[in-house]
C-alpha cells in the first residue's frame, strides 16, 4: 500500500493588510482631492449700468476653483421674455470677446448682455459656459429671473429640468456665433 502524504495545511489568507489598508485610504484621499480640485464658475449679477434698464446690468464670471480654466464660449440664452405684448423666447447672445480666455484662480470676467432697452414684465435668463478642464470638454450653465424689489434684480434660480432643451439652444447658437 502506498503511504499517503498528509495534507499540507494552508495559510489563512488575511483580507486586510497593509497594503490594501493603504490602497483604500490613498484611493479615497485621490477621490477627495479629484472632487475639490473640480471647476467651480460661479456667475453673479451686477448693478444696472443704466436705470430702469434690467438688461445693461453685467455679468461677473469667477473661478472660484483651485485650478485655471480655459473659456472656451460664453452665451447668454433669453429663456423667456415679456416685453409688452412680445413674448421673445430662447433668444441667444455671444461676443467674440468672450471667447477663448483663460480664467485664473480666483480672477473674474464681466460680460454683458444687452438684448432690450427697457423694463420686461418678465424676463428668464440662462448663461452657459463652455470650458475646457483636464483636456475634457464641460458646459456650466447658470439661471436667472428677473425680480422686481423697488428696482430690478436678477436673482439667481435652479435650471430645474430645461438642460437638454438649453443644450440645444446653445449649440444652435454656436453655430450661428461662429
Amino acid at each position: 500500500m502506498p503511504l499517503e502524504t498528509p495534507p499540507i495545511p494552508q495559510a489563512k489568507t488575511r483580507a486586510w493588510t497593509l497594503p490594501t489598508v493603504l490602497s483604500l485610504i490613498l484611493g479615497v484621499l485621490g477621490a477627495l482631492t479629484i472632487i475639490e480640485l473640480r471647476p467651480q464658475l460661479s456667475v453673479t449679477p451686477q448693478e444696472q449700468l443704466a436705470t430702469g434698464q434690467p438688461f445693461s446690468a453685467p455679468f461677473e464670471i469667477t473661478n472660484a476653483g483651485y485650478l485655471s480654466l480655459h473659456i472656451d464660449n460664453v452665451i447668454a440664452v433669453l429663456h423667456l421674455a415679456v416685453i409688452g405684448r412680445d413674448t421673445f423666447e430662447n433668444a441667444s447672445s455671444g461676443n467674440n470677446d468672450w471667447d477663448n480666455f483663460d480664467l485664473e484662480r480666483g480672477n473674474g470676467k464681466t460680460v454683458l448682455f444687452y438684448f432690450y432697452n427697457g423694463v420686461p414684465a418678465k424676463a428668464d435668463m440662462v448663461i452657459a459656459i463652455d470650458y475646457e478642464f483636464l483636456g475634457k470638454k464641460w458646459r456650466s450653465f447658470s439661471r436667472f429671473q428677473g425680480v422686481h424689489m423697488g428696482k430690478w434684480q436678477w436673482s439667481k434660480q435652479p435650471m430645474g429640468d430645461l438642460k437638454p432643451e438649453l443644450n440645444k439652444v446653445v449649440d444652435e447658437a454656436l453655430r450661428k456665433h461662429r
